[in-house]
């Protein structure tokens, strides 16, 4: 597909957010020709105001709108954009829906930086809207403007502010719609802003070194592993145009050089790079362009079809010898791992503790330790590999050396099936444990699709 064909939604929950998470993307597909509309769903009166000398806003709602709308409105000229609408104003709303209008709905800052909402809402707020009247104004939107890609935040709205998770909770519903309808337009791709881990430690250590701000949380709460990055576009040649748009919003962000920083103290340098994992499971990387592009490279799924290219944050294209050394060296080294901890904790799982020193009680405080650790690593492989075949290699390695420590002579002191009880909640109990942990659903995590 030619650029000047591609048709791109971004759909965002405040003033500021399109810069902040999709600047550099809005700005690379408008430099590209392509139609580019940004939506966004309230005017963020509830955020807080930075510079002293318009901290009155806060106290004046609607010259504080106003200012918001201003500020966006000098922010998409930066990157590009002369399609931005507001969710429930004019065009992005059903026909016969009356003009309506969300409010933000305000947040307070929970554990590990992330957020949760706010004690008092205002009655209109975004996240108490229901979520089929927020879903079909969206899809009012796709109708109008026919997107091929869609962008928005992963399940937890990057760092679970509210309005974010309704947000990603309304495109979702939005586009599933469109393709329940036939006669409907189909976008080809839903695609979720993510930061992935080793992106955003390098972004700390670079925030710490060369500026005054604190790095933004970066938790496991809020970040995501490398192996869920499907697209990464390289916006360095916008970066001027990033920094600009930021400079807009005057009430929001303090920016200084090439670092901003949001009214908590905390920021980042302008990106080089923004990432993204496809969430609508309508479409599949059927080439590597789709290692760096939206809209390029995807394909409809169908049966039959060839191979999905990985891509990693990086950008850069996956060769086949790349791809043929990490499908066979990562299911080995996870066998090795799975070997290495079972012959460590296997010599600790029979320890005992006496209290009294007398032959009983036993508190079999080593059974306990040695089966937390060897479910501990499965746990971590599913959480940090984000997959159900990374601890299931693991297990393989795990069951393989439990069979040879139980049929080991007793002369070498290492039998399991001669130790008592012990010895068999550690190998039956310890097999199926890990068997099961490594096939059972987790919950819902971000980057993962959501219905």
């Amino acid at each position: 597909m030619e650029n000047s064909a591609k048709r791109v939604l971004f759909v965002h929950a405040h003033p500021d957010d399109e810069t902040l998470w999709s600047g550099g993307t809005i700005a690379t597909y408008a430099a590209q020709g392509a139609q580019v509309t940004v939506l966004t769903a309230t005017r963020g009166e509830l955020g807080e105001v930075i510079p002293e000398s318009l901290k009155y806003l806060e106290h004046d709602q609607p010259e504080f709108s106003a200012a918001r709308e201003a500020e966006l409105s000098q922010a998409v000229r930066q990157l590009g954009v002369t399609d931005h609408r507001w969710l429930g104003g004019l065009h992005a709303k059903p026909a016969d829906v009356a003009l309506h209008r969300y409010s933000d709905s305000g947040m307070q800052w929970g554990p590990g930086g992330v957020a949760e909402p706010a004690d008092d809402s205002p009655e209109n707020a975004l996240a108490n809207a229901p979520l089929d009247q927020v879903a079909e104004d969206i899809q009012a939107v796709i109708q109008q403007v026919r997107p091929h890609a869609i962008v928005t935040y992963n399940a937890i709205g990057g760092y679970g502010h509210p309005d974010h998770v309704m947000v990603h909770r309304a495109t979702q519903r939005a586009f599933d719609a469109a393709h329940l309808d036939d006669e409907a337009w189909h976008p080809s791709t839903l695609f979720a802003v993510q930061r992935p881990r080793s992106a955003v430690r390098r972004d700390a250590a670079r925030t710490r070194a060369n500026s005054r701000f604190e790095p933004l949380p970066h938790s496991r709460q809020v970040t995501v592993p490398d192996r869920q990055i499907d697209t990464s576009v390289d916006v360095r040649p916008f970066h001027d145009q990033i920094r600009r748009a930021m400079q807009c919003y005057r009430t929001q962000l303090i920016v200084e050089g090439d670092y901003y920083a949001l009214s908590n103290g905390t920021g980042g340098p302008v990106p080089g790079f923004e990432y993204f994992t496809e969430i609508g499971g309508r479409a599949y990387a059927a080439s590597p362009d789709a290692q760096r592009d939206l809209v390029n490279g995807w394909e409809p799924i169908r049966s039959g079809r060839s191979e999905v290219y990985y891509s990693p944050p990086t950008g850069s294209v996956t060769t086949g010898r790349r791809r043929i050394v990490h499908s066979v060296l990562t299911p080995v080294l996870l066998i090795l791992l799975g070997v290495l901890v079972t012959f460590i904790t296997t010599f600790s799982h029979n320890a005992v503790w006496r209290p009294t020193g007398s032959a009983s009680p036993t508190i079999p405080y080593g059974l306990v330790f040695s089966l937390v650790a060897l479910l501990g690593v499965a746990l971590a492989l599913r959480l940090e590999l984000a997959g159900r075949w990374s601890a299931a290699w693991y297990a393989v390695g795990v069951w393989v050396t439990m069979f040879v420590f139980a049929a080991s002579p007793p002369t070498q002191g290492v039998i399991i099936s001669g130790l008592g009880v012990n010895g068999y909640i550690w190998l039956y109990g310890g097999m199926l444990a890990v068997a099961v942990l490594a096939v059972a659903p987790l919950p819902h995590r971000s980057g993962s699709h959501s219905s």
